[in-house]
């Protein structure tokens, strides 16, 4: 295939390249934001000689430049919890999550809380003003501490070297995608811009040793620039997930360099901020109807925390000629599948009904093992028949209709009888010990478990 004799057109948002010029990218979508690049052809040969370089120190792992470096309390307890203990000295953390989960008034606890223990914190206030933030944190906290400093700039080079000469305990990015660069091409939050501004703060941090909190948007779909593309650039990636219009909140670390990642925490938004969950189940379940047809409580694992759940199913005739599935915190592909299941192995047809299932508290429950309490809530639905409120239920369903086992159910049934259950239906094959005061039923298929709870 013959290389392009002319010149080369990239786009600064997305970088996609083409050898024709048009006014708008066919990538992104974005208008006049192609520019002439540097063509494979005309770009120089470079040859490297590296008997002219000189080579770099080799140092033992156990030598005492190569301990782990230990993390320093942030004060705030989830963010704590989650990155096992605190911030490490220059490292880079990035909390995401969709605009107004709550990532800011998060950091704002945690810069107040450093703050009020005599160390330094420097806000960097790019999508809000300096007035913005101050009326957040006047809610927060009843004093705003003297330790608590904001810088006004959007400049990445401004920023590096505030970093560098100031060498704060703790600089936060608010956000990531608000920064740019001078010489770089695209405008601030395209993936040229983070991906430099990230570069450049990182490169500050690292060699002043003072840990930096970026913090970046994403949709649903996790396709904005800053997060995606700044995952291989930080040492972690914290991501606050949960309904915005719901009290609850799941704040979880996807990759951690310093830690495990099998810490999350449960928070609630109220006037005074995040608060920590300290009993998730209790919480998640307080307010939970008995006696309800079309309810049932499953069990899911956040890092390796239990949490007790409520899965809700409403089935009604259908008002039009194509049934409705609405799915909020469950898998909607996941609820079709379900729904075929039952109708073809238990014999409890709703294909014809509107569907409505929920995972109550707005908590994402797309783990498989709320599959069989999922099943069940729709078949105490059709049959109108209530469940037990005194019995759990786990399991994932094949397509057969047979129940699978599924991870760490020790820590599930443990979970249900501290939570006063008596009952527990899991899958048969799962060869699990029972803790004292709870009887385990064990079930092969979905229809075996059905006839255990309805029948």
């Amino acid at each position: 295939m013959p290389k392009p004799s002319g010149p080369i057109y990239a786009c600064a948002k997305c970088d996609a390249q083409t050898s024709k010029w048009t006014g708008r990218c066919l990538e992104c979508g974005a208008w006049g934001s192609l520019k002439e690049a540097e063509s494979a052809e005309s770009a120089p040969e470079r040859k490297h000689d590296f008997s002219k370089t000189k080579s770099g120190a080799l140092t033992r792992f156990s030598a005492d430049t190569a301990k782990s470096a230990p993390a320093t309390p942030t004060r705030c307890a989830p963010i704590d919890l989650v990155l096992g203990g605190g911030l490490v000295a220059g490292s880079v953390t990035l909390i995401a999550g969709e605009p107004g989960i709550g990532k800011s008034t998060l950091l704002s606890q945690a810069a107040i809380a450093i703050a009020a223990s005599g160390r330094r914190v420097m806000y960097v206030t790019g999508e809000e003003s300096p007035a913005q933030i101050r009326r957040r944190l006047e809610r927060l906290s009843d004093k705003i501490p003297d330790g608590l400093l904001f810088l006004d700039d959007t400049d990445a080079q401004v920023i590096a070297a505030t970093i560098a000469n100031e060498r704060p305990d703790l600089a936060i990015v608010d956000s990531i995608q608000s920064v740019r660069l001078s010489d770089v091409n695209g405008d601030a939050g395209s993936v040229t811009q983070v991906k430099a501004c990230a570069a450049t703060i990182t490169e500050a941090a690292k060699k002043s040793h003072v840990p930096v909190v970026f913090v970046g948007q994403v949709t649903k779909d996790g396709d904005v620039a800053g997060p995606r593309v700044l995952e291989h650039l930080v040492d972690a990636v914290l991501y606050l997930e949960g309904d915005k219009d719901h009290r609850y909140r799941i704040l979880r670390a996807l990759k951690h360099r310093f830690g495990s990642t099998d810490e999350t925490a449960l928070l609630t938004m109220s006037e005074r901020g995040m608060e920590p969950v300290e009993d998730p189940s209790s919480e998640l379940l307080k307010d939970r109807a008995t006696n309800t047809a079309g309810s049932a409580i499953g069990c899911i694992i956040e890092g390796h925390r239990p949490m007790l759940i409520e899965l809700q199913a409403l089935v009604s005739p259908a008002g039009y000629g194509t049934p409705i599935r609405r799915a909020t915190g469950v898998d909607p592909q996941r609820l079709g599948m379900l729904l075929a299941v039952i109708a073809k192995r238990a014999g409890i047809y709703a294909l014809d009904k509107d569907v409505y299932a929920n995972a109550a508290g707005g908590i994402d429950a797309r783990d498989q093992s709320v599959d069989l309490a999922v099943a069940v809530a729709i078949a105490s639905a059709v049959k109108e028949k209530p469940i037990d409120p005194r019995t759990g239920i786990i399991g994932e369903i094949g397509l057969a209709g047979e129940l699978r086992p599924i991870s760490l159910p020790e820590l599930r049934l443990k979970e249900f009888a501290r939570m006063g259950f008596q009952n527990v239906i899991v899958p048969k094959r799962q060869g699990t010990h029972a803790p004292k005061g709870l009887h385990v039923i064990e079930a092969a298929t979905l229809r075996e478990a059905l006839d255990h709870l309805l029948f």
